[in-house]
Parts: structure tokens; sequence; C-alpha cells
């Protein structure tokens, strides 16, 4: 562990900051000739977005210093500091700043989204989602930048603020040179090629362990085995920076396990549920799938264009009819609000049928699980995980679903909070929206709204049997 002191300077004070040696080590990185970009993590509790904030604090004051900078009205733009969602840098990364750097070392002018150091140069910070932060690039010159949490981001961003490397202050470049700092957490995307299998020119991978980071509490590593123990592979990315098998660490459910639940018959049969459910599509090439469920399989089944409200809600009454359901459930997001509530009018008052609106919107059940979904619609997904682990589940050897269920993945939002990829990013990953893969999920969560329509009795034989009485075995 080594202790650097940022030198006092007008209004600053004397930072006193304790680096680990990985911290040391990514910052002696930084400040050689022969690399221009590194990427630090890999981990959970790796000290990164801390490093981060540090790192251009210090990387300032070797400009001013450097180039003999003095208090100017218009302080040269130097760096960049940022985060995909605007949000979460917000929140994150610049509340670490904020807690590492005093706040008589600088000026923060958030409206302009600067960081004045004293007044010889500025930070740019926010997120790559901010449009007007964007259109600054075209035109922006910097001497860094520093993207937090940087396997939320396109290699097409990280391009995009390499391009503003280009600042030159009294004619003359940084004798450093001109620097990117990312830190990330594994996950599938480019990094891994780009800078661990076949790491680019002049780039470097620093890996920083929980291990590595003395300041963390004692029981953290215990912590992360509590909350991240129900997926062994995402575990082993978050505590031993492992980058290996990451496809199927963030998959809601592996393809492994979902084909094991491929014509399975094994889901319980002594009560038996009838349920039709519906995933209506809107417009282009998105599916409109119909799923009649026996229990957990997928008994019959329609996929089509959706074409118009009255057209969908007769194709669904009649596939209940067939199908003999009790319950009939529906996608209420978008176009399915009107299909519901048609369905709705039409069973008013029949108490043979219910209709389920399926909203994935809204909150999960409180007290559901120990850990925190951002929605209802994240929350089935991974309860209907639990299921196919449990090999609950009857689906057949349709390789379009079988895909579409492997290949929906999550992501872990501010403080910790699982959440499924967006439509849109799993769209361009599936090369089509996973449509029969929700209706499978929406229906298993509709299940369990459903009443049966027979049970067996307890030596799981119908009550019909034909099975005689016989007192003297009572």
């Amino acid at each position: 562990m080594q202790t650097m002191e940022a030198s006092p300077a007008q209004r600053n004070p004397v930072i006193s900051w304790e680096f680990s040696k990985k911290q040391m080590a990514a910052l002696n990185t930084l400040t050689s000739p022969d690399i221009d970009e590194l990427l630090y993590g890999g981990a959970k509790g790796g000290g990164k977005t801390v490093f981060g904030s540090r790192f251009c604090y210090l990387l300032a004051k070797m400009i001013i210093k450097e180039f003999g900078l003095e208090p100017t009205q218009y302080p040269p733009v130097v760096g960049f500091m940022g985060r995909k969602q605007a949000v979460d840098f917000n929140t994150t990364t610049l509340n670490t700043w904020k807690r590492e750097v005093p706040p008589e070392a600088y000026t923060l002018l958030e409206q302009k989204k600067l960081i004045v150091i004293e007044d010889c140069v500025a930070l740019q910070f926010g997120g790559l989602d901010d449009s007007d932060t964007v259109r600054k690039f075209n035109s922006a010159e910097f001497m860094f930048y520093f993207l937090d949490q940087a396997e939320e981001c396109s290699e097409e961003d990280v391009a995009m603020l390499r391009g503003t490397l280009r600042l030159k202050i009294k004619g003359r470049v940084p004798p450093w040179g001109y620097k990117g700092l990312l830190t990330a957490n594994p996950k599938p995307c480019w990094l891994k090629p780009a800078f661990i299998i076949t790491p680019q020119p002049r780039t470097k991978f620093i890996q920083a362990l929980p291990g590595d980071n003395p300041y963390l509490p004692r029981n953290y590593a215990a912590q992360l085995k509590k909350a991240y123990g129900f997926n062994p592979a995402l575990l082993k990315a978050y505590l031993d920076g492992s980058w290996e098998d990451l496809d199927q660490a963030y998959a809601v459910i592996p393809e492994a396990i979902v084909r094991k639940n491929v014509e399975n018959g094994q889901h319980d049969k002594r009560v038996v549920k009838r349920i039709t459910f519906a995933d209506i599509s809107g417009e282009g090439d998105d599916e409109t799938v119909i799923y009649n469920l026996v229990n957990t399989k997928i008994e019959s089944q329609e996929i089509y264009a959706h074409r118009d409200l009255m057209d969908t809600v007769g194709r669904i009454m009649a596939h209940a009819k067939k199908n003999e359901s009790n319950l009939i459930g529906v996608d209420r997001v978008g176009i399915g609000e009107g299909v519901f509530s048609r369905l709705r009018e039409v069973f008013a008052g029949d108490g043979k049928m219910r209709v389920y609106g399926f909203d994935g919107r809204v909150r999960p059940p409180e007290g559901s699980a120990e850990i925190t979904y951002k929605n209802y619609k994240t929350y089935a997904w991974f309860r209907a995980a639990d299921k196919f682990r449990e090999r609950l589940c009857d689906i057949p050897g349709d390789e379009i679903l079988i895909n579409q269920l492997a290949g929906v993945t999550y992501h872990f939002t501010l403080g910790d909070i699982l959440m499924l990829d967006r439509k849109e990013d799993l769209k361009e990953k599936l090369r089509h929206s996973p449509d029969r893969a929700d209706c499978y999920v929406m229906a298993l969560d509709a299940l369990d709204h459903a009443e049966p329509v027979s049970r067996q009795d307890a030596y799981n034989r119908p009550r019909n049997s034909g099975y005689a009485f016989n007192p003297e075995t009572c």
C-alpha cells in the first residue's frame, strides 16, 4: 500500500490518498508513454471507480504543472469522465468523485457538466446517452478520458472518445501522451477480445479483485457468495474476475437447462390446469404467439402476424374453447391492452373464465425474494428459471423457442437490482424479438393464478378410475 499526495495550490488542500498495489500499478501504467489505454478492474469491489476519480484529478494536476497553466476565466477542458447512462454516472461515479476529492479542491458546474480545478483546467462529465454531451464530442479535444463501467458501452462509444484525444496546449502534447481509462466488470462484450485475448496495440489490462482491495469490509466476499450463489459463473466473474462462461452467466436460463425441459413430461400431474396465453405483437416482423398449456406443457399453439384487435380476440377465444381453458392470459403492455380490455368485456360475469392481464412494468410482489428485481417481468423470468432448473417445464422441440429462452440476458442496475436487458438489444442479438419465450414465461406466471380443472387422488389416479372402495383398507 502506497500513499500519494496532491501538491497544494490555490484554494486546494493537500490530499493524502492510500493506493493499493494494483491501483499504483494502474497509475504507473497510465503515466507511461508506452500505453495509451488501460482496462482496469474485472470484478466487483476492486476499487475501480475510486481509482478512476483519483486518476482524473491527479492527471489534471499534472497537466497544470507540465504546461505552467494559470487561473483563467475559461480554462481548457482537458478530459472527460463518464458512463453510458447519465443517471448512473450522477448517482455512482460523480458521488465517488465528491467523496474522494475535497469540495475545496474543485468547482462543480452542474448545468455546464464541468468540474473546474484551480481555475486552470476543466473536466467535462456526463453520460453517453445524453445527446448534448455526445454532440460536443464532434468538436471536443481532450488529453484523456475515464469511462466507468465500460462493459455497458459499445466499441463505437469508445471509438468516439478516442477520436477526441487531440488537444494540444501551447502547441505541445503531454510527454506521457494521450490516455484512456476504462473500468469494467466481466461481461460478454467487445472488451474481452480487445484487451484480454488479443490485446490491441498500446493497451493493457490490469485485473483488480476484491482481494486486492484492503479497504473492503471483511465479510465482502461472503456477501458476494450469498448474493450470487444462484449463478456460479457470475459469482466466479465477480469474485475471481473470470471472463470465462460469461454467455451462460448472464443468461437468465442457460441453454443446457432449457434443453432438459424439452418434451420433459416430468411436471406435477396431480393437479390439472388449462390456460390459454397470448403475447400480442405490434407491426413489423414480431410474432403474435398463442400458447395453450396443460400445466406447464405447451399442448398446442398458433404463431402468426397480428392483423387487428377483433381478429386476435376471436382466435384467442377459439383456442381457449378447444383447450378447455378456464383462464385466458394476455400481455397488457402495448397493443395487448386493447385485446385484454375486449376479453374482459366478453367474459364479464362469466364465473367459469378468468381473464388475467400480465403487466411487466409493475413492481414485483413485496417480500417475494431476497434478490431485488427491477420490475415484474424480470421477477417472472427468474421465477421461470427456477422452474426450468427443477425440470418442471415441458416445451416442444422448437429451436426458435429454445434459442429465445436461452438468449434472454440480464444486467444489474444501481444498487445491484436485477433487470432484463432491453428488448431492442435482445432483438439485435437474437435477430428477432423473443416473443415465443416471453409468451411461455408469462404463461408460467399465469398458471399460478389459474384454478385447477381437475385433481387426482393421493395415489395419482383419476377419481373416476373405477378403483373400488374397500372399507377394510381405510
